[in-house]
Order: structure tokens, then C-alpha cells, then sequence
């Protein structure tokens, strides 16, 4: 898609969403990615984190995360839908306008699974809000980093926030979460969390390019 400037013309950059249990390599991936597509001359390219990359998804972070307060899983739902429109309208639609690649850690596949499989909101109730209030922009890929909870805790190490604090127990439904969400949705691509950082990375990439090309 090209959007006209007069005699000139924008192609609309691609929005990239690598998401996840816990440990399962997001960050990184999603570092290495920003990396892999800047070094393609394809121009900016964002590096975003949900819920964070505005002043209103930070403040609502630390809330979530905090051990200070107890926060119901519909309650999440709310804060974290609300975080996500903030950040779409603010940074992630004027970038890919402007022609920016945005690649994000997390989206709607972590609120369906932490939330709903995991925390027991109505799954079709959830997923009709985030589809209704946090619909657009669409991600051009979700890239389901898909690990072992095992494997991923020890990654992980110690927990460090109010949700890791859930346990092992918690991660692992919210790992059948992300199954079921990749089975319900569309765009969604599974990719094997398993092996070096360079190895994941080229997978990562082999799925990115299908979107470039």
C-alpha cells in the first residue's frame, strides 16, 4: 500500500508483533529483528513494548506489574486494552504512515492467554473487545514464539513482577492459551523458541520476509 504526498508517494511500513509465554525470547528477538530490518535500508523501523512505548502504557506497566495492588483479570483486560489503543493511535499509525517497519513485543495473543485461558475471562467476550477497541492497526504478522514453560522459566530465571509471581502453574495454561489463540485468529505464525539467539533470528526473519516481499 502507497500513500500520496502530493507527486510523491509513502509506502506504509510493516507491523511486526513477536509474542509469547514468558522467557521465551521476545526482547531479544524482537532487538534482533529492529536490527535485521534497519540493516536492510528499508528506513526507520520502531522498536515498541506493550504494555509501555507512551507515557500512559509505562504508567499503566508499572501498575500492572506492581506487587503493591491486586488487579482481577477483567480489571488487566481493561488497563491492558487501553494501554495497546494508546500506544496504536500515538506511535504505531503515524510510523507506518510515515513509512516505519514497527516491531512490538506482545499484543492481543498475551491478553487472550494471560487473561482468558489462563485467568478465566470469557474468551469470546475478551476477544470481542480487543477486536472492537483496539482493532487498528492491524499487524501485518504475530510471530508466536512457541518454547517449553520449562525450558522458558529457566530462561526466565527469578520472578519479578505481580504476574511472573503466578508461577509455573500459570505459565503453562497460558502456553495452551497461545495455541489456542494461533488456532482462533488469523496472521499468527508459530515459530520454534528453541536453539541459539541467531538460529531463532533466522527463523524469525524467513517469516518477516514473506510479509516484505
Amino acid at each position: 500500500m502507497r500513500l500520496m504526498h502530493g507527486s510523491s508517494s509513502v509506502a506504509r511500513g510493516r507491523f511486526v508483533v513477536l509474542d509469547g509465554i514468558d522467557g521465551c525470547g521476545k526482547s531479544t528477538q524482537a532487538t534482533e529483528l529492529a536490527s535485521w530490518l534497519a540493516n536492510r535500508g528499508t528506513g526507520e523501523t520502531l522498536h515498541l513494548r506493550e504494555p509501555g512505548s507512551t507515557a500512559l502504557g509505562e504508567g499503566l506497566r508499572s501498575l500492572l506489574l506492581s506487587r503493591a495492588v491486586e488487579i482481577s483479570p477483567a480489571v488487566e483486560t481493561l488497563l491492558f486494552t487501553a494501554a495497546r489503543r494508546q500506544m496504536l493511535d500515538e506511535r504505531v499509525e503515524p510510523a507506518l504512515a510515515r513509512g516505519a517497519h514497527v516491531v512490538c513485543e506482545r499484543f492481543h495473543g498475551s491478553t487472550f492467554a494471560y487473561q482468558a485461558v489462563a485467568g478465566g475471562e470469557d474468551e469470546a467476550r475478551l476477544l470481542d473487545l480487543l477486536f472492537t477497541w483496539a482493532a487498528s492497526p492491524t499487524p501485518d504478522l504475530v510471530v508466536w514464539l512457541d518454547m517449553d514453560v520449562e525450558t522458558a522459566l529457566q530462561r526466565r530465571g527469578a520472578a519479578g513482577d505481580r504476574i511472573e509471581d503466578k508461577g509455573a502453574d500459570f505459565q503453562r495454561r497460558v502456553a495452551l492459551g497461545f495455541e489456542r489463540y494461533a488456532e482462533c485468529t488469523s496472521g499468527v505464525v508459530r515459530v520454534d523458541g528453541n536453539g541459539t539467539i541467531e538460529r531463532v533470528a533466522e527463523r524469525i526473519v524467513e517469516e518477516v520476509g514473506r510479509v516484505l516481499a
